[in-house]
């Protein structure tokens, strides 16, 4: 058994090429981390005991785990961001004495680690000693030797990982959740800690079967210094097609043209093409192709990013929403929607109107004097608000 623990939102170490003219540090990686450890434990015959997954937090949310999740695997929390004595005695009881008890058959098991403090208390060694586990302290600052998970199962299990959250970091995301790592972790898990890798460990490490010279053998002798070799350097020769121009990245641009203006001249000669010029021209064509593929993979992480912006828009939503793209009309509803619509607008003019002439009768006057021509009869037509004109009578 051994711990290993991830940033969440940092791929696994990388080097880049760069032009060391340019004095300044470029990172594609997010500005908020957080650190996930977990416990996992592997078996000489192939089979694995589900790990141990511990959050930096205080209290654990059903909404970090994935619904592909197995019921298995076990999960913890805490504010350090590291396993502790606690997490140590627990792990032993509620997930390698399960998972090996009655496989062991009550028997002795044989219980490999490094000399971690979590791993040394006298809880621990307490159960060990009371349930048949027989532990075994591998010697310090040899892991990297000795420990099958180290020699054939974390190594491939950040590969994998690097291989999912890559794409996320690449994209610009500002923050990986917990359930998005999670969820990366479970598929590279189910990948990198499989049959074939935890059997190459163990048989890389020399204890199952059992070989110490593959330890031995990858010790290296000490450094000797009468017979170390010097260093012979080869001057370049003065070339525009010399190799820091088909080598480095990003090209010089100015090299680059004085290079294309040196095998112009030489096409217009009619001379043949030197080694140095055929590799140039052979590097050019890469370099295009380059550009095709990186301009293609940009379209791709764009469409996926709008994908995994769209999955939080959708999680921090409670609210129904329509089916996007879904919402059809057919012409007959177009048709009635139209004339419900003109009926509404019928009734608000019909109503308009006999406002309008309860509005002029009011003003009429009384009597047959000249003000009998302004009378309205229900049969004339309903007038606009601008079309009305109040007319005041006065008696003569």
């Amino acid at each position: 058994m051994d711990e290993i623990g991830f940033a969440i939102g940092v791929g696994e170490a990388e080097r880049c090429i760069i032009n060391a003219q340019v004095r300044q540090k470029y990172q594609a990686m997010p500005g908020h981390q957080e650190w996930v450890s977990v416990i996992e434990c592997v078996c000489a015959d192939g089979t694995v005991v589900p790990p141990l997954v511990i959050f930096m937090a205080e209290n654990l949310s059903t909404q970090w785990i994935p619904v592909n999740i197995q019921g298995i695997w076990k999960f913890s929390f805490n504010f350090k961001e590291w396993t502790s004595n606690i997490h140590g005695v627990e792990w032993l009881r509620r997930c390698f004495e399960p998972a090996t008890c009655e496989k062991a058959a009550r028997e002795y098991r044989l219980l490999i680690f490094d000399g971690h403090d979590s791993h040394i208390t006298g809880e621990f060694v307490a159960h060990c000693t009371e349930n048949n586990i027989i532990p075994m302290i591998l010697p310090p600052h040899s892991s990297h030797l000795t420990q099958p998970l180290n020699v054939g199962i974390f190594g491939p299990l950040k590969k994998h990982m690097s291989a999912k959250i890559d794409p996320l970091i690449r994209m610009g995301v500002p923050r990986i959740q917990k359930i998005e790592w999670l969820a990366a972790f479970v598929s590279a898990h189910n990948q990198a800690v499989c049959h074939r890798n935890i059997l190459g460990g163990f048989r890389g490490t020399g204890i199952y079967p059992f070989s110490p010279n593959k330890v031995l053998n990858r010790i290296d002798p000490p450094p000797n210094s009468e017979t170390s070799m010097q260093q012979i350097v080869t001057p370049i020769k003065a070339t525009p097609f010399n190799e820091i121009i088909l080598t480095s990245s990003p090209n010089d641009i100015k090299a680059v043209h004085k290079a294309n203006v040196a095998l112009a001249a030489d096409l217009d000669s009619g001379n043949p093409l030197s080694p140095p010029e055929k590799k140039f021209i052979k590097c050019q064509g890469q370099f295009i192709e380059r550009l095709y593929a990186s301009n293609s993979i940009l379209q791709v992480d764009n469409a996926a990013k709008d994908a995994v912006i769209g999955a939080r828009k959708r999680r921090l939503s409670n609210k129904r929403k329509s089916i996007d793209g879904k919402h059809v009309i057919s012409a007959e509803e177009l048709i009635a929607i139209r004339n419900a619509e003109q009926v509404t607008k019928k009734r608000k003019t019909i109503k308009l109107g006999a406002s309008k002439r309860m509005q002029t009768k009011s003003t009429r006057p009384s009597g047959d004097g000249p003000g009998k021509d302004f009378s309205m009869t229900g049969d004339e037509v309903d007038l606009e608000i601008l079309d009305n004109i109040e007319v005041e009578m006065k008696p003569h």
